[in-house]
């Protein structure tokens, strides 16, 4: 089979990680594989190691740069594209089209259609129903031949949304590099780079610094909770324009500027970050519904305090690899407390999320389900 990935993105997101693993995962099992994103604009001044291209390039994909992809452009760059894009699929043979984004959905599933053979999978990262308007719906149908999700909740209201039959509605687990997410180590210092006692518990948030992610209800919760334990830190692991409005400002105020570290974006020391700490905390999904941020927490031994909203549910089992609550500060405070004051039981959670994600996140296994899903879709 030959089978062609669409990404209509340049910046290496909550999106782009996956979807450039997977495809790397399918090659390293044989399969022939192309994946095209769009390139990054000249005046991006990112370093490579947040491009696509250049992370694509890293794990031996030589991605496509030759369309646009570019969502946030004038029509006239998306027509461009569809002129360009079929003769593509005639010349290199593709018979799959695979999109994961609504722009790279339209312009490949019209492209496909525009080609007449290659058939179009949309996969959906929002980890909630899709919730497109009338018009759209309508349109999409026609461009469609299968679905891929991960919210087993959420798949057949898509499945119902894009007017597939369940047997072209399918559901598979996310997965996490589990040879880079792993808790053996060795790991950095982090804790002292960060000036966190040795005895503190340190939990840890891995969040865009965005007012909708709920910072506020986090802050009030922290001081609550440290006031029962009080060698209880945490680290945001993060970046975001509005970090002075929403973070350094509230903690000043509330006397929590000694207890909470705000470290930034990390890369290349952001396992290390995540070993030093005891336990993670996600409250509200991001722009990847399927809530990586999790899933690499489990897979480095740490239990996970989530809320109870988008796909998290799904991820974490209540009690046995963390704690679910509902979004609010009661709920919040007691299960920092819970896990802050028992280190027993962090442990035995701590491993009961590493032996989950290893049975449940593995990359290669999501890879061998997408090309079983690829053959079954080719011998119908």
């Amino acid at each position: 089979m030959r089978v062609l990935h669409l990404l209509s993105e340049y910046r290496w997101t909550g999106l782009a990680e996956p979807v450039v693993n997977l495809v790397a995962a399918m090659r390293s099992r044989g399969a022939q594989v192309l994946l095209a994103c769009r390139p990054a604009p000249t005046e991006a001044s990112l370093p490579p190691r947040r491009v696509v291209a250049e992370r694509a390039r890293l794990l031996d994909v030589d991605p496509v740069l030759s369309f646009g992809l570019n969502r946030h452009r004038p029509l006239l760059h998306t027509l461009k594209d569809l002129v360009r894009l079929p003769p593509f699929l005639k010349r290199h043979h593709i018979q799959i089209v695979h999109t994961h984004l609504s722009h790279d959905h339209l312009v490949g599933g019209l492209a496909a259609r525009l080609a007449g053979t290659p058939i179009v999978v949309r996969t959906s990262h929002k980890g909630a129903a899709l919730n497109p308007g009338t018009a759209s719906k309508i349109f999409y149908r026609t461009i469609i031949d299968a679905y891929i999700g991960f919210s087993r909740l959420a798949a057949p209201r898509d499945a119902t949304t894009f007017g597939l039959p369940r047997t072209r509605a399918f559901t598979i687990n996310p997965s996490v590099d589990l040879a880079r997410f792993r808790p053996d180590g060795p790991f950095g210092d982090i804790r002292a780079k960060l000036g966190v006692p040795p005895q503190a518990v340190l939990a840890a948030l891995v969040a865009r610094v965005q007012p909708h992610r709920r910072f506020d209800l986090l802050f009030e919760a922290l001081r609550a909770a440290r006031q029962r334990v009080p060698d209880l830190h945490l680290v945001i692991i993060g970046a975001g324009t509005d970090a002075q409005r929403v973070v350094r400002e509230p903690l000043a105020g509330l006397g929590l500027a000694q207890a909470v570290h705000v470290a930034g974006y990390r890369d290349a020391d952001y396992v290390d970050f995540l070993a030093a700490c005891d336990f993670n905390l996600l409250l509200v999904p991001g722009s990847d519904g399927t809530c990586r941020a999790a899933r690499e927490a489990m897979a480095m031994g740490k239990p996970v305090v989530a809320a109870r909203r988008g796909m998290l549910p799904e991820l974490i089992q209540h009690g046995q690899t963390g704690l679910l609550i509902d979004l609010h500060g009661a709920s919040l405070t007691e299960a920092m407390v819970k896990l802050a004051s028992d280190a027993p039981l962090r442990a035995r959670m701590g491993q009961a999320a590493r032996k989950h994600a290893l049975a449940t996140f593995n990359l290669l296994d999501q890879a061998d389900e997408v090309l079983a899903i690829y053959r079954t879709l080719l011998s119908s």
